[in-house]
């Protein structure tokens, strides 16, 4: 008896550390996984640095600790940290969007409490001029900020951006609403002291509730104070608002061309102002001290108007170094979001034609679209967006990359999508290491048209990286994706006559 206890004990002992061992050939082999990822993550991290740092000219360059940078999640989350920072700004406030809603007392209200409770306080103010002053019966963002500004003449700022490209005949002809298709101011910044929020969104109800964008907020001095300046640059190119018997006039500033009246003297002075700023920023290239700066930001601008392209240049030398590599590899995951489905064609053609594309286009569906539903001709505006999503849709599957490149379209009920950017996946991997936050979105008018600032993000940070997936997961929760029978469905026919027209107004979508 005892000799066959004791052989069950040797065969459980033996099975014991069969098991043990088994295990922990089983941890050995996924740490060494692991370790391969994270030296594959690195590798592509120090590429895609080394790339932007290369760029000329040179690009400003910001070394932070990716603690320090947040993504918000929500609109209200959005508005929520737009207050809280209000309310504890002790030297400045910089606010740059394309317009405030007429509507927004509440906004304004704490404003105008930061000032009072704080007369060192400064608040300077940028927005469109052809956004900020339509009037819509319910009044502009000009009115509603008419009296902060008479009763606070000494602490507040309110420039207000016109485009150079409409003026003379086309500015007498072209209406309301229709003339902002020209060109706009529509940059979205929002700084409070030492701290900063990119964005796309604007400041309205909207935005606030039930519109969903991208917000990321920055807790570092340095990149604050570059969009200060850049918002403070723009603005001394822009009309001032003012207080001319309680009545609010647009002046512009003392020594530059008015941009309606001397249209050409006033780009070339633009161009000339704007090249100083990216000149004199040129030269901020901050380098990680030690192993805690793990995220490297770099800051871009695009004013078609001025020709000054940066963003341009930059994003189609991101989007070659990720979808046509130099050498075989494995393809890296790319997402790419916007609220208009309306990319410009080079962008379009080195995504279509990529050999190892991996990509997901995320893009607002006709019914979260901002102008669904709309009056007037606008009502299809989102049928001439399905019109070019598909063009596109078929234009990959004739290149071959129809299984490779992927549409999905945001639909929320009752929400509107207004989400740009894009996150890159290294290799294998299940985090972004890259992400663009700011205002363009990736069509056509964001090149040619209008002001915009973006800011591309590169990031080792652990907690960084599994936020920012966490916030494209988010959007995706709510996308759907697109096959043919999307195209084929009754709702989703379009007017002939819109297919025509929208080659014909496509840079202005």
């Amino acid at each position: 008896m005892l000799p066959a206890i004791a052989l069950i004990r040797r065969a459980t002992s033996a099975h014991r550390i069969a098991s043990v061992a088994a295990c922990a050939r089983q941890l050995a082999t996924q740490a060494a996984a692991v370790d391969a990822q994270h030296r594959l993550d690195h590798d592509y991290i120090a590429r895609t640095r080394q790339l932007l740092q290369d760029t000329r000219p040179a690009l400003p360059r910001f070394a932070v600790q990716g603690e320090t940078i947040k993504p918000l999640l929500s609109p209200s989350q959005f508005y929520a940290e737009l207050k809280d920072n209000i309310r504890n700004a002790q030297r400045s406030i910089t606010l740059a969007a394309l317009y405030l809603g007429h509507n927004e007392d509440d906004l304004v209200a704490a404003l105008s409490e930061a000032l009072r409770s704080r007369p060192n306080l400064k608040l300077t103010l940028l927005l469109d001029s052809l956004r900020g002053t339509r009037d819509t019966g319910k009044g502009s963002s000009a009115s509603l900020l008419h009296p902060l500004l008479k009763a606070y003449p000494n602490q507040v700022r309110i420039s207000m951006y016109h485009t150079p490209d409409l003026s003379g005949f086309l500015k007498q002809v072209m209406p309301p609403r229709f003339n902002e298709g020209i060109g706009l101011m529509h940059m979205k910044v929002y700084a409070f002291d030492d701290t900063l929020i990119m964005s796309g969104a604007n400041m309205s109800h909207d935005y606030f509730t039930d519109r969903q964008d991208r917000y990321i907020v920055f807790k570092n001095k340095d990149i604050t104070e570059y969009y200060c300046d850049l918002v403070s640059t723009v603005a001394s190119l822009s009309y001032s608002l003012k207080d001319k018997d309680n009545v609010f006039s647009l002046d512009m500033v003392n020594g530059v061309p008015d941009p309606v009246r001397d249209s050409k003297q006033f780009k070339q002075h633009a161009t000339r102002t704007v090249r100083a700023f990216l000149t004199k920023w040129s030269n901020f290239q901050q380098s990680p001290k030690d192993d805690t700066y793990d995220t490297t930001l770099y800051p871009l601008v695009q004013m078609g108007p001025f020709n000054l392209r940066q963003d341009e240049r930059v994003t189609l030398s991101m989007l070659e170094h990720i979808l046509h590599p130099d050498e075989k590899q494995d393809p890296a995951k790319l997402f790419i979001t916007s609220g208009y489905f309306n990319f410009e064609k080079r962008y379009s053609q080195t995504i279509i034609h990529s050999k190892v594309a991996d990509v997901c286009l995320i893009a607002a569906s006709p019914e979260a679209n901002g102008f669904f539903n709309s009056a007037g001709i606008s009502k299809y505006v989102p049928p001439a967006y399905t019109l070019i999503e598909r063009r596109f849709f078929n234009d990959a599957k004739a290149a071959g990359n129809g299984e490779r490149i992927k549409i999905e379209e945001y639909v929320r009920k009752g929400w509107t999508y207004h989400a740009k950017g894009l996150w890159v996946y290294p290799p294998k991997s299940s985090l972004p290491v890259m992400t663009t936050i700011g205002s363009p979105n990736f069509g056509y008018r964001s090149i040619v048209r209008d002001l915009e600032a973006q800011l591309f993000l590169v990031t080792s940070n652990p907690g960084l990286r599994k936020s920012l997936h966490e916030e494209l997961s988010s959007l995706r929760q709510f996308a759907h994706p697109v096959t043919e029978a999307t195209f084929e469905a009754p709702d989703r026919r379009v007017p002939v006559w819109v297919g025509s027209a929208s080659r014909a107004i496509r840079t202005m979508l």
